[in-house]
Order: C-alpha cells, then sequence, then structure tokens
C-alpha cells in the first residue's frame, strides 16, 4: 500500500491533534528506517516510538506544508511547525522524504534545525 502525502498530513494531524500515535504508526512497514538529525528508529514499533517523542517534545504543536512533490513512491514535504514547548513559542522548518511501497513507508527521513526547537532534546526525542 503506497502512502500517498495526504495520508500521511492526515495521521500526523491526527498525532498533533489528539496525541493520537496509532494512525501514524499504522502507515510504516515492519522493516522501516525512521530518522531526523538527532535519532534513528527502525519499524513500526520504532515509529511508534518516534512519533510518541516527536508529540511528547511540544506543549502543542500544528505542522503546515508549503510544498508537496510525489512521484513513484517517494514524497518530499516542505513544512513548518509551529507551537509551544515548556510554555515558550516555537516555530520551525524542515524537509521530510518519505518513501513508500506495497508494504506502506519504508523510509522517512526528515531534516530540521534542532536548535529551532528551544531547548536540548536528548537522544530519546523523535
Amino acid at each position: 500500500m503506497t502512502i500517498d502525502a495526504k495520508t500521511f498530513i492526515d495521521a500526523l494531524r491526527t498525532l498533533e491533534d489528539n496525541s493520537d500515535v496509532e494512525p501514524i504508526a499504522a502507515l510504516f512497514a515492519d522493516g522501516a528506517e525512521i530518522s531526523n538529525p538527532l535519532v534513528e528508529h527502525g519499524g513500526r514499533d520504532g515509529a511508534a516510538a518516534f512519533w510518541t517523542a516527536y508529540r511528547g517534545t511540544f506543549d502543542s504543536i500544528h505542522s503546515e506544508f508549503r510544498n508537496i512533490v510525489e512521484q513513484d513512491g517517494v514524497a518530499l514535504l516542505e513544512w513548518v511547525s509551529e507551537g509551544s514547548v515548556d510554555g515558550k513559542d516555537v516555530r520551525y522548518g524542515g524537509v521530510s522524504v518519505i518513501e513508500s511501497g506495497e508494504r506502506g513507508i519504508t523510509v522517512f527521513r526528515t531534516y530540521f534545525d534542532p536548535a529551532k526547537i528551544g531547548r536540548v532534546m536528548s537522544a530519546d526525542v523523535g
């Protein structure tokens, strides 16, 4: 089941709005590779850990997508996220690369400047 950008974004909105990790974790294949500048995870359980940590980093968070490019099972998403961490406003942007195939998302890599989040994050945080 190739995952398109809209399906991913809908699941991300559910996570950001309701802290419900299941819809986004379910999109990932068993052997998926998940990474950002701070951490790497693998598989569906790794995806659940990654997205749980991501949401747990913020008091509130909402992502908007500036550009979306999709072709042959690959999606490139340029985004800006705004929210709060420890009661302080935060705004940061980046790019995510999603590769998917018949088993779901096989690769998720996201790139951003961790310093923009507004606090030092441990290696356990996605």
